[in-house]
């Protein structure tokens, strides 16, 4: 036992270690710690209770801002320290794998395999080698400490340790929300045990389903209450067949993990008559019928991992929420993977164990032949995962190696202009920026990154459109600061004679109608549509601040001229038309 825990985190620590210098990222580790105001003092303790993870609506973790508060107080800016916990978390997970399947198998040497598997796989680098990733490993140590407890508990029927996994798992609640999948995996695992009733079994469940009850009604209560999800059901249907087609790929990568990335998406599915879909639909549906007609020969334990892994990919499965990249792509991510793949790896460790006894007993070939390729499969897994830690440990060679297979990602895009800010190539950042853009184009952060770009070029007029052209939300104050810097740029450029175009004009107009100056406003939106007749941006916003004015005669004017034109949007002639009609009918 000690041995076998021992050969676990020495190969744990040195499959990922390389990993550990790595400094901050420009990523996720900025707003989780660098810039994250939350963690810096324990007076906002209470705070951190009571917000959401990215200071929104969208996702409550707090336990993961009161560990970054933790170590920020210990360490400070040490990157090194918080690298190591989560590579020690990693490890400490991979020993309650061991135990766990142990448990479940009534089987060690299971257990061990499945647990050194669990390790070293390649699969799990973006959880480990990412600091953002302690929500997967913090939620993970929870949940599998809670399953462990509770099958203690279960075969033992001993309270305290029931009483136990239900604080672990609502502590797991409060990490990750997928940690609301236990239950299920649970329930799955008691329909093998044919010796207790179903009344009986609910009688043990029921106290995680009031965990999760309580966990909403927290969520509700500190206003974090936004899900994305979309309400046409051939959007719903169409975001699924993507993910199934991305699971294909999933299974794929725990036998051969020579591809895997940061951020890995997918297209989504435009139309279930294209051949992706309809190639993951006849794949897909293949399998059930395979799986209905040899279902009675198929041994429960095995239905339990089959159900296991659906269980812990249905948050992710677009069903629940929509989780994508940028317009028209999935995110489909290798984290997503990080305790999908337990049942996997014990489906891979059972199938070795009876191509071995079935060798055993026909005598096909040498027993030494499949330890000889047993062990390869094992060295070649635990390379992969030492060349994905050296990989992130360089941010720009994680994000170019990821763009390399995916360069139609906006957000690994925008990042790689992020980190071309920081090493000081802004003609580079201003192109990966303008790529972001076009692959999703009603981002706001990509327009003020763009924007923030084009003026540390001296570019003002174009930066400012970008800057102008969308609500930049919890980004404000730093908008603001830039959009004064550029005005005072672009007032003297003015000075000088400078010429601006309509677009110019524009921009300008919209930046004074934002700060409420609607004269200033109005004549630049007149030199504008002097400049460009056909400028239909600076006829809408003519139309709104004359109406605002009571200056109507000019405000019919400008949306009579908005609504002679061709390129207008449906919105635009819409709003001119309503407002038309008012105000001829005053």
């Amino acid at each position: 036992m000690l041995a076998r825990t021992a050969v676990i985190i020495v190969l744990g620590f040195l499959a990922f270690g390389s990993m550990l210098p790595a400094p901050f990222r420009i990523m996720d580790d900025r707003i989780s710690i660098v810039d994250n105001p939350a963690i810096k003092s324990t007076k906002n303790i209470p705070e951190i209770f009571k917000e959401g993870y990215f200071h929104d609506q969208s996702y409550y973790r707090p336990l993961i801002n009161l560990s970054f508060m933790g170590e920020f107080q210990a360490f400070r800016y040490n990157s090194f320290f918080y690298n190591l916990d989560n590579l020690i978390l990693h490890i400490l997970n991979a020993l309650l794998v061991f135990l766990l399947v142990w448990r479940l198998t009534n089987n060690d040497t299971m257990g061990f395999w499945t647990g050194l598997l669990f390790v070293i796989h390649p699969v799990q680098w973006e959880a480990v080698c990412n600091i953002p990733g302690r929500s997967i490993l913090l939620g993970a140590f929870f949940v599998l400490s809670s399953f462990v407890l509770f099958l203690e508990f279960y075969k033992n029927r001993r309270l305290f340790f029931g009483f136990l996994a239900l604080i672990t798992f609502f502590l797991g609640l409060l990490c990750k929300e997928s940690a609301g999948m236990l239950p299920f995996v649970v329930m799955a695992y008691l329909a093998i045990d044919k010796t207790c009733s179903w009344p009986q079994k609910f009688k043990y469940l029921w106290p995680f389903f009031i965990g999760i009850a309580g966990y909403l009604f927290l969520r509700q209560y500190f206003g974090i209450t936004n899900v994305h999800q979309t309400s046409q059901p051939i959007i719903l249907i169409l975001g699924f067949v993507s993910f199934l087609r991305s699971v294909i790929t999933d299974l794929r990568l725990f036998i051969f993990p020579v591809d895997l990335h940061y951020d890995r998406c997918l297209p989504f599915m435009q139309s279930l008559k294209e051949p992706q879909a309809l190639g993951t639909c006849f794949c897909w549906v293949t399998v059930l019928i395979i799986f209905v007609f040899c279902y009675r020969k198929i041994k429960p334990f095995i239905l339990f991992l089959i159900a296991w892994f659906a269980f812990e990919l249905l948050p992710v499965s677009q069903l629940v929420a929509s989780i994508g990249v940028g317009v028209g792509r999935i995110s489909t991510a290798e984290h997503f993977l990080y305790l999908a793949c337990i049942p996997v790896f014990i489906g891979m460790v059972m199938a070795f164990r009876w191509v071995f006894e079935y060798n055993d007993r026909k005598n096909f070939v040498n027993p030494f032949v499949l330890k000889f390729l047993a062990g390869g499969f094992l060295v070649f897994l635990f390379l992969t995962a030492v060349e994905q830690s050296i990989y992130a440990a360089n941010e720009f060679s994680m994000i170019n190696r990821s763009l390399s297979f995916e360069p139609n990602n906006p957000r690994v895009q925008a990042e790689m202009g992020m980190l071309s800010i920081f090493r000081k190539d802004i003609p580079d950042a201003e192109q990966r920026f303008r790529t972001a853009i076009k692959l999703a184009p009603l981002n706001p952060t990509y327009h003020i990154a763009l924007g923030t770009a084009l003026c540390q070029q001296g570019k003002w007029i174009e930066g400012l459109e970008q800057l102008v052209v969308y609500d930049p939300g919890k980004d404000k104050a730093l908008v603001e600061r830039e959009e004064k810097l550029t005005m005072t740029q672009i007032r003297q450029q003015l000075s000088q004679g400078k010429f601006f175009d309509a677009r110019g004009w524009l921009a300008i107009g919209i930046y004074y109608a934002k700060l409420g100056q609607n004269s200033k406003a109005i004549d630049a939106f007149l030199k504008s549509v002097g400049l460009n007749p056909s400028q239909t941006d600076a006829w809408f916003n003519l139309g709104s601040l004359y109406e605002v004015d009571q200056n109507w005669p000019a405000s019919r004017m400008a949306y009579k001229k908005l609504l002679a034109l061709h390129d207008l949007t449906d919105f635009q002639r819409d709003f001119a038309s309503r407002h038309l009609t008012a105000m001829e009918n005053r």
